[in-house]
């Protein structure tokens, strides 16, 4: 089980995609072409390097729609990708990939009637046969162009904005609030001598509560991080936030004056 959780890469990038999509397309094109497996060479036809050409297009177009797809897997995971989802990965890819190979071989190029007994059967006799062919070079070529990701500590946070480079990691105790105003937020937090500070990101204050889902709604345009907020200010007419660590406050409203108010006494 140890060698099935190990972390490995994975190819995250369109661009990238793209090339290991047509890399493949060139490999099983010279595969069927010049090897001529499955009594290849025993078809005839006035565009036969066009059609067997066709193989490769296919399985170039559905590597780059799958792993598309693929990505929301990708992050589902926090794009931590084991040993284990590349297995089940590339098993459902050639049941998918097989799949449409069968409906060109059968339908476009034999052009017979469709079965589920003669589907079977293909992937059987010929997609199960390729399988030790071809996907060694695929997961070759998924590691070579793939990216791993180190996870970040159970406390840290990573926040992301839109531009190049709009990049915070932090320990989860360290961030105060954060504000939004125009198509920015403005992140407030402890630095390593405890002095408030602030970066500024072009990002929406609904993205960045996707990223950090343990923060607080206590007004439109701010997140509170209620583990460093200290007390309540006021009344529920003009109620402020203060925090532990330094002396800004932040301003809650009404709507969220006892959702809040709760979340201290509990605290």
């Amino acid at each position: 089980m140890t060698f099935l959780n190990r972390q490995i890469h994975f190819t995250a990038a369109p661009k990238r995609k793209v090339l290991v999509g047509f890399i493949l397309f060139l490999f099983l094109s010279f595969v069927i072409i010049f090897v001529e497996p499955f009594d290849t060479d025993q078809y005839h036809s006035d565009h036969k390097i066009l059609v067997l050409s066709g193989f490769g297009i296919l399985i170039f177009f559905v590597f780059v729609i799958y792993s598309s797809f693929e990505n929301l897997w990708y992050l589902k995971f926090r794009k931590v990708w084991l040993v284990s989802h590349e297995i089940a990965s590339t098993i459902l890819f050639f049941v998918v990939a097989g799949s449409v190979l069968y409906l060109y071989n059968g339908l476009m190029i034999n052009q017979g009637s469709y079965s589920i007994t003669s589907h079977l059967l293909y992937l059987k006799n010929i997609v199960l046969l390729m399988i030790p062919v071809f996907a060694p070079v695929m997961l070759y070529l998924r590691q070579q162009f793939g990216e791993r990701i180190v996870p970040l500590p159970i406390n840290s946070v990573l926040l992301t904005g839109e531009n190049k480079n709009e990049v915070l990691s932090l320990e989860k105790g360290n961030l105060l609030f954060i504000k939004a105003f125009e198509n920015y937020v403005e992140i407030h937090f402890l630095d390593e001598q405890d002095q408030v500070v602030s970066r500024t990101f072009r990002q929406t204050l609904s993205n960045v509560y996707q990223q950090i889902p343990f923060l607080e709604k206590c007004h439109r345009s701010y997140l509170v991080n209620m583990t460093t907020a200290k007390e309540i200010i006021g009344n529920s007419q003009s109620a402020k936030i203060s925090f532990i660590h330094g002396e800004k406050t932040i301003p809650l409203s009404k709507t969220y004056y006892k959702q809040i108010k709760n979340r201290l006494v509990q605290k």
